[in-house]
């Protein structure tokens, strides 16, 4: 029985934004990689770095002015044609237009006042589409007296939400968002191949000014993220993921939305979604490049304010935006460590992320902090996806990218401007030497110590607990079950026994046993002797399919799956002998009696899962820092059998393996598992009818 053990305390829950953060040198992580996928919202769990400097990956921890609340940015906007069948007043374009030998159309706006830091962009109506060479926008400033030269407004038809999504039914053509500055006015010029489009309007936006400003370090430490309760369940998809194993690397300090004063009450709380994330895309802002350190949260506001309330977007387009100081700041909501669609890359958002250069890179060079901030993002973010900064192939929602890219490589756009695109092989190179490999993602088996898989079994006449290996038969036909390795535990009112890998991180496989709602981890000691137990959890009385799935999180930390009653499936990240963090959904409700760890099923770098009925199985494969994507039905007949737990490689040949057990003789077997299927089961000599529990 379970002895009266010695509660550790509550698990301890860390929360998503740390304020305190000292410089340090970012130091090679060896964690856990999780894999792209769509599911839901994801958490990170990363190890403490160690205290060497990796080539390239020192940690800018620059801090920055920003204001203490919410700035309210202002976008006025004027009308330079009417909207398509309809008429306005006299007076009311603010514009002057002309007839072009060639057919086309120029128009000239009035000169519009500007306020505060100001940005200008231009749009038009929705559904009109317009090559990015099929209309010229440029802009001039009137400031102490005198009119600026004409500079040109980048138009770029790749940026935006993907057709079809929710987000593209309202969104609007336009132009990118053009610093202006402090300057008294502003006045555009457009030419066109055709007709203007129509409803076509010129923005100026105000960013606001904070009433007041501190200074701070950045305020998200991925190190120590936790997770949003509140971020919403992804239904699930079909698709084909085709990820390489990666890595956890490096953790970047990242300034919040917060920090650069978001007015969270002007985006669209209910578009946020996620999907998955097999590429990166670096983009450019193509604004100033000569702004101040003071300047840049009132130009992310800019942007903030020009994608939501002129283009129609639901928030910010961009997941992360860096400064030429070489600050990283969040851009979309939805969680750094989570796979949030933004409206960056047209075609390409469901399956990426995109972090934006502030400045202009067509005319300026990319300061090296810069460089070396997108190595350290990028690094990061794709090793939290299970992608290899260097792989040469992901294929993102329908064709083939390299893991890092720019934003030209999808499509006809000069973005991110030559002289930073040049560089995207320099970031590739040093988001590679941040990734270091690590294994910690396949399924933990051997709590005996060695390369052979092993079973937790419980004897039923007693409940005494017993380790035995899967072996070769010593006629070199099939397997054998080894001898019995004696445990110190009798767990005969134990529900359940999970193979929890190296729960506690000491080197040393354990156990988590589930008595009613409560669990208890049984720390291993090595050779099959286990501590006293410690609990870890209360109140699972209720969840089913729970199970022991690895390093699903990407922290180096093996977490739990199961599904509380009537709700989704959840993560229950683990944190070591703490407990567990604040479970999130990873999937929405799935139908079945057993949950059955996969590891790395798939090949990628991401945790799987099976689900079983009585009849069928099924593999949904793992997406990043804790989630579930694609489902995939498995050709195997598994009605026979009242045991089958997923284990490592049995057979050597690198891939997880099934260990099932015959309902009605207790006959035991290994069914080998590849990527693409299972092999036919082959028998394991000497019978487990004696036991009652494996696992």
């Amino acid at each position: 029985m379970l002895a009266s053990p010695n509660e550790s305390g509550d698990a301890r829950r860390s929360r998503y934004v740390t304020v305190c953060q000292q410089l340090l040198a970012l130091a090679l992580v060896l964690a856990a990689l999780t894999p792209a996928a769509q599911t839901i919202t994801m958490d990170v769990r990363p190890v403490s770095p160690s205290a060497g400097e990796h080539a390239g990956t020192r940690l800018h921890e620059a801090a920055a002015t920003v204001p203490t609340a919410p700035v309210d940015p202002e976008v006025e906007e004027y009308s330079l044609t009417a909207p398509q069948g309809a008429r306005l007043a006299p007076g009311a374009l603010r514009a002057s237009s002309r007839r072009t030998t060639a057919g086309g159309q120029q128009l000239t706006s009035d000169a519009v006042p500007v306020d505060g830091y100001g940005a200008i962009g231009v749009t038009w109506q929705h559904g009109a589409e317009l090559e990015h060479d099929a209309i010229t926008v440029t802009a001039r400033t009137y400031d102490d007296g005198a009119w600026s030269g004409w500079t040109d407004v980048e138009y770029h038809d790749e940026h935006g939400p993907d057709p079809g999504s929710d987000e593209a039914l309202r969104a609007r053509p336009g132009t990118e968002a053009l610093l202006v500055g402090d300057v008294d006015e502003v006045q555009v010029r457009i030419a066109t191949e055709a007709a203007a489009p129509a409803d076509m309007k010129l923005a100026v936006v105000d960013p606001g000014e904070a009433r007041t400003t501190t200074r701070e370090k950045p305020a998200i430490d991925t190190s120590t993220l936790d997770t949003d309760e509140n971020a919403g369940v992804i239904e699930s998809s079909e698709g084909d993921l085709t990820q390489r194993a990666a890595v956890t690397a490096t953790k970047p300090k990242i300034f919040s939305r917060a920090q650069w004063g978001a007015d969270e009450s002007i985006r669209d709380k209910g578009s946020l979604h996620y999907y998955e994330v097999h590429a990166g895309f670096v983009h450019h802002t193509v604004n100033a490049n000569d702004y101040t350190r003071a300047q840049v949260p009132s130009i992310i506001r800019g942007i903030y304010a020009y994608h939501v309330r002129s283009r129609g977007w639901s928030d910010v387009g961009y997941n992360f935006l860096v400064d030429r100081f070489g600050r990283i700041w969040e851009g979309r909501a939805g969680g750094v460590d989570r796979p949030v669609v933004g409206a960056h890359t047209l075609g390409y958002n469901d399956n990426a992320f995109a972090a934006s250069a502030i400045g202009n890179f067509e005319t300026a060079r990319p300061s090296k902090a810069m460089i070396k901030a997108y190595g350290r993002l990028f690094a990061w973010k794709l090793s939290l996806h299970g992608v290899s900064a260097n792989d040469a192939k992901q294929y993102v929602s329908s064709r083939n990218f390299k893991a890092i890219n720019g934003h030209r490589d999808a499509g006809s756009t000069a973005c991110p401007g030559i002289n930073l695109y040049n560089k995207i092989g320099r970031i590739r190179t040093l988001a590679t030497e941040a990734q270091q490999g690590w294994r910690g993602r396949e399924l933990e088996s051997s709590l005996i110590g060695n390369a052979r898989p092993d079973l937790v079994l419980r004897r039923a006449s007693d409940g005494k607990v017993f380790l035995r290996q899967i072996v070769p038969a010593k006629d070199g036909s099939g397997y054998r079950l080894g001898k019995k390795v004696a445990t110190n535990l009798v767990l005969p009112d134990a529900g359940m026994i999970l193979k929890a890998g190296d729960w506690n991180l000491d080197g040393y496989g354990d156990l988590i046993a589930k008595q009613g709602g409560d669990l208890w981890l049984y720390a291993g000691q090595g050779r099959g002797k286990f501590a006293a137990p410690t609990r870890l959890a209360t109140g699972f009385g209720q969840v089913a399919k729970l199970a022991a799935v690895g390093d699903f999180t990407g922290d180096g930390k093996p977490d739990l799956m199961g599904q509380p009653k009537g709700g989704s499936m959840r993560i229950y990240p683990g944190n070591g002998a703490s407990g567990l963090k604040a479970s999130y959904a990873a999937y929405s409700p799935i139908k079945g009696t057993k949950q059955i760890p996969a590891g790395r099923w798939d090949g990628d770098g991401a945790p799987d899962t099976f689900v079983r009925t009585r009849s069928a199985l099924t593999l949904y494969l793992g997406n990043g820092p804790g989630g579930l994507t694609t489902k995939k039905s498995m050709s195997l007949a598994i009605g026979s059998y009242n045991w089958l737990l997923g284990v490592s490689d049995v057979d050597l040949t690198g891939h997880g393996d099934l260990v099932a057990r015959t309902r009605r003789t207790g006959e035991l077997w290994v069914i080998p598992g590849t990527t693409s299927g299972f092999k036919a089961p082959v028998s394991i000599a000497g019978s487990g009818a004696e036991y009652d529990l494996v696992g």
